[in-house]
């Protein structure tokens, strides 16, 4: 039975063959937001660290501080203490320290800001390759199949969530109080982290992204939840909104997200566009009279890297894209709705990780 360490290493083999390919002497992986240390996640089992470096001809080399070197310790990679060097110096000393004779360099520099990306392109003794848009996607797709099994095990606490608050959710509860009760039932039942708990009622589940606060909720009010668990580093990403007693308008809006939603997942398999994918959601929408929504359809999980489901993505749906779908409905004033699904593509469409309900 494979480990996360074998998955991880299957990987770390990929990419060595394309630097092979391409004349990369040494990748340098540089963590950039709250999906960084997941990427590292799939590649050496642990997310610490400011840099992963893979040399060629030598094992992996995390860059980190002093207090993340004992997290580093318990991984299979060697620890590169950067001590009082500052995070970037230490990476480029590390980094050109480890340059072969082809004097190339495998990077992401995409996601840096401006002086940092000034930083390494003067620090770095070598010709640096983007290998963002070309590299990761074949090394970072998605889970191989017999690695789905932990991104299963996310979606079951993403799921054990929502219904915690469905459990919970009355007139007089609070938002805080709701959120208390996801992320408990989430955590008892093993999440090992949450990357996020959003819950949102009333008027503010307009609100794209928020945060729970004090707000008591009230009969006829839409509350909206997004939830983040975390399991062995792989995560999952639900929304679900909830309609409190009745009101014929909100539900008329739930229904329509859901006709939105299926209609995608019903459009999803191999090769099927991306762009159109996310336009399709869109168009569902609008017949139904409401307004286009002001983000993505979706985007990968867990440290993978495609696809992006947007009106400008150029990406074409792949066996083993594990993705989320997320239109929504924002009408400020009155409230919000999203449902959110992860779904796996498979050979002729795509599987829903999530066995929650949308229309409770």
């Amino acid at each position: 039975m494979s480990t996360l360490e074998d998955f991880c290493n299957r990987r770390i083999a990929q990419l060595r063959e394309h630097m092979g390919t391409h004349g990369i002497d040494v990748v340098c992986l540089l963590k950039a937001g709250r999906t960084g240390g997941n990427m590292f996640k799939r590649l050496v089992n642990t997310s610490v660290g400011s840099a992963l470096v893979v040399p060629m001809g030598a094992e992996p080399t995390l860059i980190c501080s002093p207090m993340d070197a004992r997290d580093a310790d318990d991984s299979t990679v060697a620890v590169h203490d950067r001590g009082t060097t500052s995070p970037d110096q230490a990476v480029i000393d590390f980094v050109n320290g480890c340059l072969g004779t082809g004097k190339k360099i495998g990077c992401n520099p995409a996601s840096l800001t401006h002086s940092r990306y000034e930083l390494y392109h003067e620090g770095f003794k070598a010709e640096v390759v983007d290998i963002q848009p070309t590299i990761l996607p074949e090394v970072l797709f998605g889970p191989y199949p017999e690695e789905l099994k932990f991104q299963r095990k996310a979606s079951e606490l993403a799921d054990i969530g929502a219904q915690a608050v469905y459990d919970n959710l009355k007139p007089g509860i609070n938002e805080c109080e709701l959120a208390a009760e996801a992320v408990y039932a989430m955590r008892k039942a093993g999440a090992e982290g949450i990357s996020f708990c959003i819950v949102n009622s009333g008027p503010d589940s307009a609100h794209v992204h928020g945060a729970p606060s004090d707000r008591v909720v009230e009969d006829g009010d839409l509350v909206l939840i997004d939830l983040g668990p975390v399991k062995h580093g792989y995560m999952a990403d639900i929304s679900r909104t909830f309609l409190v007693g009745s009101d014929p308008k909100k539900q008329r809006m739930l229904e329509a997200m859901d006709k939105s939603v299926q209609a995608v997942l019903d459009a999803i398999k191999p090769g099927a566009s991306c762009k159109e994918l996310d336009a399709l959601s869109r168009r569902v929408l609008i017949d139904h009279g409401y307004e286009d929504y002001p983000h993505s359809l979706g985007h990968p999980v867990s440290g993978f890297v495609k696809p992006g489901l947007s009106k400008r993505s150029d990406d074409v749906e792949r066996v083993g894209y594990v993705h989320t779908v997320e239109p929504g409905i924002y009408t400020p004033g009155l409230g919000g709705v999203r449902f959110e699904e992860n779904v796996y593509v498979t050979e002729d469409g795509c599987e829903s990780l999530f066995k929650s309900p949308r229309l409770w």
